[in-house]
């Protein structure tokens, strides 16, 4: 039998599987992309001949934007607080806006290791 995948897939494509196979089974045949969200999909899920399967994607978390944040989102980060988010509101009147996200190790008290917690949840 054949079942259609596609989502967050690398190749959207027909496979030939076995007639009754579980989600578990075709699993291994499937090339998921890196934002693949399979726990979404019961393993012992059974599909049938032009059954089609859609990976769903991970959901990201938005990121926090270093140019247009407020105060009160910039607090969300971890390691920042009141004087580190006014500072890096300061820092975007008083410079202009970042450049590249590694910028805001430029804001007083904000050095590597607070960077390295905070690099994947902020953006420009």
């Amino acid at each position: 039998m054949r079942v259609h995948v596609s989502g967050a897939v690398l190749k959207e494509e027909w496979l030939e599987v076995a007639n009754f196979s579980t989600f578990e089974d075709i699993l291994p045949l499937i090339h998921l992309d890196d934002n693949a969200d399979v726990d979404k999909i019961h393993p012992t899920q059974i599909f049938r001949h032009l059954d089609r399967i859609i990976i769903p994607h991970i959901k990201e978390v938005p990121c926090i934007s270093l140019n247009h944040a407020t105060h009160e989102e910039l607090m969300t980060l971890t390691g920042i607080g009141q004087v580190s988010a006014q500072r890096i509101l300061d820092y975007r009147m008083q410079v202009g806006l970042f450049r590249k996200i590694e910028d805001i190790m430029n804001i007083k008290g904000i050095k590597e290791a607070t960077f390295s917690k905070i690099k994947d949840h902020i953006c420009l």
